[in-house]
């Protein structure tokens, strides 16, 4: 009984051997591409055609309906905006965390679309950074650049950033 087991043991590992490394052979229709592949995608489909270029822009202050928003000019935002896939995409580095918009852009305003954010945990009073960063991105912002200086603004708070 015992040489049976191990002999359908063996036969199930070779089995599983061959179809395994039928599934690793060049031309075998993967669908998984190679690495150059995904870099030459992602060259083409990024490009700097937004309303600021490929820029970045450091926060240097701000406020809000408290007053002045310190933190702005000592733990900054950095933010840029890229067309990725057909999207203007709003990166926004935050002290703890990073944050991704989809915007609309109509003349000097940007509207929000889907957000995504990285969550790390932040200790406070990065934590209260990071929230107070997404509750300005949960409507409309108006932007204007003037030189090397960013403003972004909206009933939540106003935003000054400058160019990198």
């Amino acid at each position: 009984m015992q040489r049976i087991g191990m002999s359908v043991t063996v036969g199930v590992l070779a089995a599983c051997t061959v179809l395994l490394n039928g599934c690793a052979q060049e031309g075998s229709g993967s669908s998984v591409p190679a690495p150059s592949e995904i870099t030459s995608n992602n060259a083409q489909a990024r490009s700097c055609e937004a309303p600021l270029g490929c820029s970045e822009f450091t926060s240097v202050r701000g406020s809000d309906a408290a007053g002045d928003v310190a933190w702005l000019g000592t733990h900054p935002l950095i933010v840029s905006l890229r067309r990725a896939n057909g999207e203007r995409i709003l990166s926004v580095r935050t002290p703890c965390n990073y944050v991704q918009v989809e915007v609309s852009v109509n003349d000097d305003v940007l509207t929000p679309g889907w957000r995504t954010a990285t969550d790390r945990g932040c200790k406070e009073p990065t934590g209260s950074y990071q929230a107070w960063t997404e509750k300005l991105f949960d409507q409309p912002v108006q932007w204007t650049l003037d030189g090397d200086t960013l403003t972004l603004k909206n009933s939540h708070a106003t935003i000054e950033l400058k160019e990198n």
